[in-house]
């Protein structure tokens, strides 16, 4: 496995729960917790990358698995990515905390994964993140907290087209475009596990497996 794939793998792993729709990539909506309630946020420190404790038969297995098959279930018949650099912008209503930390995770990705990604400002990014009210959200998919979707540059967007091949991730041959719509009055940390997960699955496998424990 190629070096620059192993990070977007890894973060994909992460804490999702079956999409609403088959055919949607969705984190699940948690309960509201009061600020005064929720413990500190997590940071992260330097970081380093060590190999993966298993075969290489079992992670070929575990990266076939997470890559061509969606959380639920649904058979993906190709693996997709983005061909060259990668550019990302931020649009919508975003809270004090997510500039920042995009702007870790982007880092990151440069640095353990070699992937060249960075933000713009400009309205072709190939990943846009729309941050928008959990409300808004829920109207669209009502069991999500955040999700990705692909071909997409908007949440009114998404809503013309959701139904239609265009944002149908099975059919999908390479990424040129990916929207990730987040929550901006979630606490800080949910904003943040969205953002790390959404970003991860925009770049790399769709799928998530809750037996692999080595999952960002």
């Amino acid at each position: 496995m190629k070096k620059y794939l192993l990070l977007p793998l890894m973060l994909a792993i992460s804490a999702c729960v079956p999409a609403s729709h088959p055919g949607v990539v969705t984190r699940a909506a948690m309960e509201p917790a009061s600020t005064s309630s929720l413990p500190a946020m997590k940071r992260f420190t330097v970081h380093q990358s060590l190999p993966a404790p298993r075969s290489n038969n079992d992670l070929s297995l575990d990266f076939i698995e997470l890559s061509f098959r969606m959380e639920s279930g649904k058979e993906l018949p190709v693996f997709t990515r983005f061909e060259g650099p990668v550019t990302v912008r931020v649009i919508g209503a975003p809270p004090p905390t997510l500039g920042p930390d995009l702007t870790a995770l982007l880092n990151r990705l440069r640095q353990e994964a070699r992937i060249d990604i960075s933000p713009t400002s400009g309205p072709n990014a190939n990943i846009t993140v729309e941050a928008v009210s959990r409300r808004t959200i829920s109207k669209v998919l009502p069991q999500a907290a955040c999700f990705v979707a692909p071909n997409v540059s908007s949440l009114d967007e998404y809503k013309k087209v959701r139904r239609t091949a265009q944002t149908n991730w099975s059919l999908l041959k390479t990424r040129s475009r990916v929207s990730i719509f987040i929550p901006n009055d979630a606490s800080p940390q949910e904003v943040r596990d969205c953002l790390h997960e959404e970003v991860a699955q925009a770049l790399g496998p769709l799928n998530d497996l809750y037996r692999l424990p080595d999952s960002v």
